[in-house]
């Protein structure tokens, strides 16, 4: 069998990408696979949650971690996963499910490595909600920048720069900055986008008052 194969290799192995899958041949990939792997993307599966009994991977997921349809995934599974970079598009967390996983990071709980995170909800959350007792700072695109080491998925990485967002910090000093949209990246002379200003005003507004603020969208970079 492939999976016994692949146990079998020598060497980490650098790239596994699963286009298509049964529920029982994706859970005994997840059960039997005992390997390291460099990067593991699983595409156009369409799993909820339930169909995939398996919560935590028994593998270790070095760099990257991608899938584009994430409704099978549970929060227990993302905990197991110490790796640095996770792509997973329409997960179905909750708010509180969001929550509990920054907060997990901020404690040194789970996910130590983790240098970057890309993610959508299916539906909109309530960023207060996620953001709630994590000490969260809104900054200003226009007077906050940071540079940040972006890895690809052949190993190397590029300096880019992100403006403003909202600012966490782990109990080990380390800064998670927040982004609930995408502008684009901008360079470190380069002119903020006049709808990200707008945004920020608004988002501002929003935190300083009962309204909710909804987003189904998060970046995170994790500066040490």
């Amino acid at each position: 069998m492939m999976i016994d194969w692949l146990n079998g290799l020598k060497n980490e192995i650098k790239n596994v990408w699963i286009h298509s899958a049964t529920a029982p041949l994706f859970e005994l990939f997840l059960s039997r696979l005992r390997k390291r792997i460099r990067s593991l993307g699983v595409l156009n599966i369409t799993f909820e949650q339930g169909e995939i009994a398996h919560k935590c991977f028994n593998f270790e997921i070095s760099h990257n971690f991608v899938s584009n349809g994430s409704k099978w995934i549970y929060l227990d599974l993302l905990f197991s996963m110490d790796t640095e970079r996770i792509f997973a598009s329409e997960t179905n967390f909750s708010a509180k499910d969001l929550n509990v996983f920054l907060r997990s990071w901020q404690e040194g709980k789970t996910n130590q490595k983790l240098k970057q995170v890309k993610s959508t909800t299916y539906y909109a959350r309530d960023m207060k909600k996620v953001l709630k007792d994590c000490g969260a700072e809104l900054m200003d695109p226009r007077t906050t920048k940071l540079k940040f080491r972006e890895l690809d998925f052949e190993g190397c990485y590029e300096d880019i720069w992100i403006h403003g967002g909202i600012h966490i910090k782990g109990n080990d000093g380390r800064l998670a900055v927040i982004k609930n949209k995408d502008y684009g990246y901008i360079g470190e002379h380069g002119v903020v986008p006049k709808e990200q200003i707008i945004d920020y005003l608004k988002a501002l507004e929003i935190w300083n008052s009962d309204d909710k603020w909804y987003g189904s969208y998060f970046e995170i970079y994790i500066f040490l």
